[in-house]
C-alpha cells in the first residue's frame, strides 16, 4: 500500500509529511554505517564479502520501491541543490534523499571519503541506488542536468589509474562506475547496446584469471566502440510485402471502416508471420493511412482538435528545458545508431523544433492548477518520450511527424500513448488534474492490474509479496515507451497495435509481457530483488508480433470491461 501511494507526486508529498522517508532514510543509514543496534558508533564494523549485505539490500529494496515513479522522484529532487558541505562530523545522519544522495553517490572528495566508516560497501550502494534510478530515462534527464552524475564519475575514474600506464585500476568501484556510464549513455533493447557486467570475470574460483574484466574502461565520451554492436541500415531497396501491396492497391479507394478492418487483418496477418517486413516506409505510410479513418470514428474522438497558434516568433519565444534538451540528444544518438537518421546536427535541429511545436500546442491546451505539487507548477517536467519515437520512425521528418502528432491529438489512444498530452489539461476533470495522477497510472495500471490476476494469477500474486506494484513497472515502461526494454523494431509495433487494434491493446500487451517474464518474476521474487530485475534488465526475446494471438483472447474476454472505462477519460 505504502509502495502504491509513493508512485504519485501528492502520495510522495504525503509520505514526507509523516515522516516516513526520513525515518527510511535513518533507518538505512544505520544499517550501512552504524550498526544493528540503531545507535551510531565510532568504530567501524566487520563487513561481509558480498557487495551489498543482505541486512542493507531490504532497505535498498525499500528505498526503490519508494523511488520508483519519476513524480515521486521530481516532487522531492526537483531545483534541490546537493547539500554539500566542507567538512561532515561521524555523529551527522542524513534526514532526507538528497543528504543519502549527497553522502553515498556523490563520493568525489576526500572529506566526504573520511567521513564514511565503510567507505568502498557505502558508495558501492549509493553507486547501485543510482543504477537503479537511472533506469528511468526521466530520473536520468534530471540527475544529469541537476548534479552532472556522468562527469563526476569520470572523474572518479581518470583518478582511480595507475601512475606508470595509465590505465584505470579494475576494482569493484570502478566496474560499477563503467557499468553505469555505459548504461546511461546508451540507449537500445537488448542486442543494440552491449552493457558490460558489473562484476570480474572469473571461470575458476581459485585461479586468478589473466585478464579479469576483458571489457574497455574509460574516463571520456564517447563510450568505446565495443558497446555500440553495429546495427544493419535500412535497405535502399523497396521490399513489397502484403501490407506495403494493400496500401499501394486501396490508395484510390475510399478509406471507410470497412477499409480499416481489411486493412487492421493484414497488419496482423504480416505482425505474425513476418515481422520485419512491417518496418520503416511501410509503418510511415501506414500511420499516415489509418489516422484519418480512425478520427472519424466517434468513440475513438475524444478530444477537440484545437487550432495550432504557434507562430514563427512564438516558438522563438518558446524554448526547452535542460531535461528536454539532454533528452533531444539521447533520442538523437539512438536515432543515429539505429541508422533511422543521418545527420546528428540536423536531426538535433529538426527534433527541437518539433518539441517545440509539441510544448506550445500543448501549453494551449493546459489550465492553470492551484496545487503546492511542483509537478504541475509548470508544463510537463518530463522528456516526451512518444514525440521522439514518432521522429524516429518518421526518419526525422519534422512535417510528417509534426502533422501525425496534431491529428493523433483527438484520439482517445492519444492520453495513454503521448504522456504530455494531457498534463494539467482542460480536457480533464478539474479533480483529476489537480491531483497530478495521470490516467495512465489510474485507469490503465489498475486495468492492467484486473487482467492480470485473472489471467495470470502467479504472477500477480508475487507482486503482492513482493511490496512492488504492477501499476509501477507498467507505468515505468509506458511512459518511455519501452525504451531500453524492446527492441526499436517491437517499439514501433507497439505504437502500431494501440492505434489500429484499439487503446485497450495497451493493457493486453502489458499483461502479455508479463505473463512473457513470468519465470523470471517468479524467481526475483524468491530472491527478493524483483524491482532490480523489472527496472535493470531489458525484456529479451519479446515479439510484439508472437503475442498478439494471445491479446486478441484477451480482448474477446474483456475489451467490454476494459475500452469503455479507457475511453471515459475526460468525463469527470
Amino acid at each position: 500500500m505504502v509502495t502504491q501511494v509513493a508512485a504519485t507526486s501528492p502520495g510522495m508529498v504525503a509520505l514526507q509529511k509523516t515522516g516516513f522517508m526520513k525515518s527510511l532514510v535513518n533507518e538505512l543509514w544505520t544499517v550501512l554505517e552504524c550498526g544493528t543496534d540503531d545507535r551510531p558508533v565510532f568504530t567501524p564494523k566487520t563487513w561481509p564479502v558480498d557487495p551489498i549485505d543482505r541486512t542493507a539490500h531490504k532497505s535498498l529494496i525499500s528505498l526503490l520501491n519508494m523511488l520508483s515513479s519519476f513524480p515521486a522522484v521530481y516532487e522531492i529532487l526537483a531545483d534541490q541543490p546537493l547539500p554539500t558541505k566542507q567538512s561532515y562530523s561521524f555523529r551527522e545522519m542524513p534526514n532526507m534523499i538528497i543528504e543519502l544522495i549527497d553522502r553515498l553517490i556523490f563520493v568525489d572528495t576526500e572529506t566526504k571519503i573520511h567521513s564514511l566508516f565503510n567507505y568502498e560497501q557505502s558508495h558501492i550502494f549509493g553507486l547501485r541506488l543510482l543504477s537503479v534510478l537511472i533506469s528511468c530515462l526521466d530520473t536520468f534527464l534530471l540527475l544529469e542536468t541537476q548534479y552532472k552524475f556522468q562527469e563526476m564519475l569520470l572523474s572518479c575514474q581518470e583518478a582511480n589509474t595507475l601512475d606508470d600506464s595509465g590505465e584505470i585500476i579494475i576494482d569493484m568501484l570502478s566496474v560499477e562506475r563503467n557499468y553505469i556510464l555505459v548504461k546511461s549513455y546508451l540507449i537500445g533493447g537488448a542486442t543494440e547496446r552491449s552493457i558490460p557486467p558489473r562484476h570480474i570475470v572469473q571461470k575458476h574460483p581459485f585461479q586468478v584469471p589473466e585478464n579479469p574484466f576483458p571489457f574497455p574502461m574509460f574516463s571520456s565520451y564517447p563510450v568505446p566502440r565495443e558497446y555500440t554492436p553495429n546495427i544493419a541500415g535500412r535497405s535502399a531497396m523497396k521490399q513489397e510485402n502484403d501490407l506495403s501491396r494493400h496500401l499501394s492497391e486501396t490508395k484510390s479507394a475510399k478509406a471507410d471502416l470497412s477499409w480499416l478492418a481489411k486493412t487492421r487483418k493484414v497488419f496482423c496477418s504480416v505482425l505474425t508471420t513476418k515481422p520485419e517486413q512491417a518496418k520503416g516506409n511501410v509503418l510511415q505510410d501506414f500511420l499516415d493511412r489509418i489516422l484519418p479513418v480512425i478520427s472519424h470514428i466517434e468513440e475513438e474522438s475524444a478530444f477537440p482538435l484545437i487550432a495550432y497558434s504557434g507562430t514563427e516568433s512564438a516558438l522563438k519565444g518558446y524554448h526547452l528545458t535542460r531535461v528536454q534538451q539532454l533528452g533531444v540528444k539521447l533520442a538523437v544518438r539512438y536515432g543515429v545508431h539505429l541508422k533511422l537518421l543521418t545527420s546528428s546536427p540536423d536531426a538535433t535541429e529538426n527534433l527541437t523544433q518539433l518539441l517545440k511545436q509539441c510544448g506550445y500546442f500543448l501549453h494551449q491546451q493546459r489550465k492553470a492548477v492551484d496545487s503546492n505539487l511542483r509537478l504541475l507548477q509548470g508544463d510537463y517536467a518530463g522528456f516526451d518520450w512518444f514525440a521522439s519515437t514518432i521522429f524516429l520512425m518518421m526518419n526525422g521528418n519534422v512535417d510528417r511527424s509534426w502533422n501525425f502528432l496534431y491529428y493523433f491529438s483527438t484520439l482517445v489512444a492519444s492520453g495513454y500513448l503521448w504522456i504530455p498530452r494531457l498534463h494539467s489539461s482542460v480536457h480533464l476533470p478539474p479533480a483529476l488534474t489537480s491531483s497530478g495522477i495521470p490516467p495512465l497510472f489510474s485507469s490503465m495500471g489498475h486495468n492492467v492490474e484486473l487482467v492480470l490476476q485473472a489471467e495470470v494469477p502467479e504472477v500477480y500474486s508475487a507482486f503482492k509479496m513482493s511490496g512492488y506494484t504492477v501499476s509501477q513497472i507498467v507505468q515505468h515502461w509506458l511512459c518511455q515507451c519501452f525504451w531500453n526494454y524492446l527492441e526499436w523494431l517491437d517499439i514501433t509495433h507497439y505504437i502500431c497495435v494501440c492505434i489500429i487494434m484499439g487503446i485497450d491493446y495497451q493493457v493486453y500487451l502489458c499483461v502479455a509481457v508479463l505473463k512473457f517474464m513470468k519465470e523470471d518474476i517468479l524467481l526475483h521474487m524468491q530472491h527478493q530483488d524483483l524491482v532490480l530485475f523489472l527496472k535493470e534488465e531489458p525484456i529479451r526475446h519479446f515479439r510484439v508480433g508472437e503475442h498478439l494471438e494471445f491479446m486478441q483472447q484477451l480482448e474477446k474476454k474483456f475489451r467490454k470491461t476494459i475500452l469503455p472505462d479507457m475511453r471515459k477519460i475526460s468525463k469527470p
